[in-house]
This record gives structure tokens, sequence and C-alpha cells, in this order.
């Protein structure tokens, strides 16, 4: 059947045509840079220059390891503004690190503040600190000798064939002003309690510059430390290479250039504990979003009023 139409409309075979036409320029624009204006459409809104804060991070790294490990600073800066609670983070920890049940060097405490309509609900990523003065590593070692460290980078670290047992996990535990930073590996597994183990726990961990079987890291105290293996070969910690909404920052703090050291310059930051003189080299970043602000919303206006 013929379209019909009114005189000097346009029918739907001449609108397809016409579109056709703007889709093919448009795509000959894209691929070949051509700048066709007679079919741009007006613009509604205001470009936002996009902001590639993984591929910064990894030039940073590339440029921290060409330096000697002692001139390194490594370091977290955590913008909880950007965390939506996905817990994709901590996901990405256990699979990163074959952790065994029971234990994660990563999570995602969830706490209400106020009341209705001025409710928050806040997301706090936390894992290891690596404090400057760390006191689990004294502890640790006045039970097992050599039990913990600290590398020259900050970097705070476990040996799992010294630091076995409860006594020496509880005088870390106890010494330390963080909670859910250190996790006792009891021996557990995802598949217990049915006919097999699965192959993927089985398989070792790498972890302090060397792989570490499942037998030897049962009732060992375990804990984060920033992915070692994959910052040294340019890649960034599990977590912050997941993270969907950008919310950490990784780096070395030595490096005035680098991204963290621009976070700490331009965004004001805090730190859990701050009161305990452990020098933590991970920070939060304390402002609140410019939308939140005109809510005028009861305290505590960030997880800061109880932590710092």
């Amino acid at each position: 059947m013929r379209e019909q139409s009114e005189p000097g409309a346009t029918t739907r075979r001449q609108f397809l045509k016409h579109v056709g036409v703007i889709g093919g320029a448009s795509a000959v624009a894209l691929t070949t840079g051509v700048e066709i204006e007679a079919q741009e459409a007006p613009s509604t809104t205001t470009a936002v220059p996009v902001r590639n804060d993984t591929m910064r991070m990894v030039k940073d790294l590339d440029r921290a390891l060409a330096r000697p490990l002692d001139a390194r600073r490594w370091g977290m800066v955590i913008d909880l503004r950007r965390c939506i609670g996905c817990h994709a983070c901590t996901a990405a920890c256990i699979a990163e690190n074959r952790l065994p049940a029971g234990v994660s060097y990563r999570s995602v405490p969830e706490v209400e503040s106020g009341t209705f309509p001025t409710l928050q609900r806040f997301f706090m990523p936390t894992n290891c600190m690596q404090c400057e003065n760390a006191p689990c590593v004294a502890a640790a070692n006045g039970v097992v000798s050599g039990a913990m460290g600290r590398r020259p980078d900050g970097i705070v670290t476990i040996d799992y064939t010294r630091m076995k047992g409860r006594a020496v996990f509880e005088a870390a535990s106890k010494a330390c002003p963080y909670s859910q930073a250190l996790y006792f590996d009891e021996g557990r597994n995802w598949t217990d309690g049915t006919p097999a183990l699965q192959p993927y726990e089985l398989r070792p961990s790498r972890e302090y510059g060397r792989a570490w079987s499942r037998a030897q890291t049962k009732g060992t105290t375990r804990k984060c430390h920033f992915c070692i293996e994959r910052i040294e070969q340019g890649l960034l910690p599990a977590c912050v290479a997941t993270c969907t909404g950008q919310a950490m920052h990784f780096g070395d703090l030595a490096d005035d250039e680098s991204l963290v050291s621009e976070r700490l310059r331009t965004t004001k930051t805090w730190r859990l504990e701050n009161g305990a003189s452990t020098s933590p080299r991970v920070f939060y970043v304390e402002e609140l979003l410019e939308a939140v602000r005109p809510l005028n919303l009861e305290p505590p206006v960030s997880c800061r009023s109880c932590h710092e």
C-alpha cells in the first residue's frame, strides 16, 4: 500500500530515510573525526570532563615502582561519599587472596543514624591501617619473635610460619585499636560438610612474596597487606580495582604528583582513632556532598563522629 500524506507533510518512509542519513553521517563523524555541524542536535546539558582515576593510579604505581623500596610510602584514601555498600571490594579481596570461610581482609560495616526524615546511613570500608607506629607488631613479637614486621615501604607483614596459635593472635588484636583488622584462620573451608573440597579451596595463596598452602595458613593470624603481589607487578589492590564508585584511591604518599597525595591536599580527611598515635596510612574523606548540605542533617554527619 502506498503511503498517503498531506501536501508538505513528511511521510514515514521519508522520515526513516532522513534518520538513516543522519545516523550514517554520525557514524562517519565518530570514526573519522569529521565534524558535521548541520546534523548535530542542540545540546541540553553541560559536558562534564571524564576523570579516570584508575588509569592515573596505575601510572602512579609505575612511577613509584621505579624508585627503591624504602623510597615508597604506600597509602590509601577512602571517599565515603562514593561508597554504595555493594561489598564488591570484600568479594574481590576474598577471591584475590583465596581466603577461607571466616576470614576477610576487608569489610564494609553499615551504620544508621538520626531519625526520619533526616535518617542517615553510612558505609565504611575498612581494613588494616598499615600504621607507621603499629602496636600489633611489638605485641605479637613479644609472644613469638619475628611473628610480625614492617617493610620499608610501610606495609605491615605477618610470617605464617611463626604467627601461629591463639595466644599471639589475641596479643596482636588486643594491641590494635582498630576492629576488623586482624582475623584468625580457624581452618574452615567454604565447602565444609560437602562430599569433597573444591579445587579453588586447595589452591595456594600468594602473599608476602611466596606461595602458601592451605595447611600452612590454618591457625595463623591474617590481615590486609595492600595486595603486595599485585602492586609489585604494577596492579592496583583488588579492592581498589573493583570499586564501582571509585571510592578508594591508592598510591605513593611520598610522591607529590600521585592521586592520593593530591586528595590529601585538596580534600578534608581524617584517620581512625587518630588519638592512638599509630599514624595509620588509610585516610577517610570528611567533606559532605554539596547536595547533602542543605538538608541540615542531625549529627553525626560522617563516620568521623564516632571513630576519629
